[in-house]
């Protein structure tokens, strides 16, 4: 078996890592997934966990760019597009395959329609719970206490303690 392609690269590496940790006791990974976050410039504290490797896109030093509170807990395939920051605050639990977008788009071009014209900052505050495949856009805060649907895509800002399930919002405060 061969471990580089025709560009020269390693392919392989990743997958030969998840089959290792998968080996392993189940918070070891996690724990060692934070710590290569860490590593790589994350600010990511020790009791916040992940359940599989995270994917983080950008340019220049963009893993300096995430910002996780504590006791967070992320699951499987969650996306980071790290062009601008992204802050997820204490106790957020983020479900499969999230995606945090922090790219911003040029509308108005036709030439040039679609080209990334900067980034925006998302900011989820404490307390948050955002369903699986759920897509958060560039500008977005989460306001505290608010739970995100699976699948639903948040291209405005939460108040703090609302349900937003599909494009209704429902205020938690109100239906306790």
């Amino acid at each position: 078996m061969s471990l580089a392609n025709s560009t020269g690269g390693l392919v392989g590496v990743p997958s030969m890592v998840e089959w290792a940790l998968q080996r392993c006791p189940p918070f070891v990974g996690a724990r060692a997934i934070t710590l290569a976050l860490r590593l790589a410039g994350a600010q990511v504290p020790a009791s916040t966990i992940f359940w599989g490797m995270p994917k983080l896109v950008g340019s220049g030093a963009f893993a300096s760019r995430l910002k996780i509170g504590e006791l967070c807990g992320l699951n499987f395939g969650c996306y980071f597009e790290l062009d601008g920051d992204v802050t997820l605050a204490d106790h957020v639990a983020v479900g499969h395959e999230v995606m945090f977008l922090t790219r911003t788009r040029d509308s108005k071009n036709p030439e040039r329609r679609g080209s990334v014209s900067g980034s925006a900052p998302i900011v989820i505050e404490n307390g948050c719970w955002l369903g699986s495949r759920s897509v958060i856009l560039p500008g977005v805060t989460v306001g505290a206490g608010s739970v995100v649907g699976a699948n639903v895509v948040v291209k405005e800002s939460l108040p703090p303690n609302t349900l937003l399930a599909g494009t209704r919002k429902i205020s938690i405060a109100k239906w306790r």
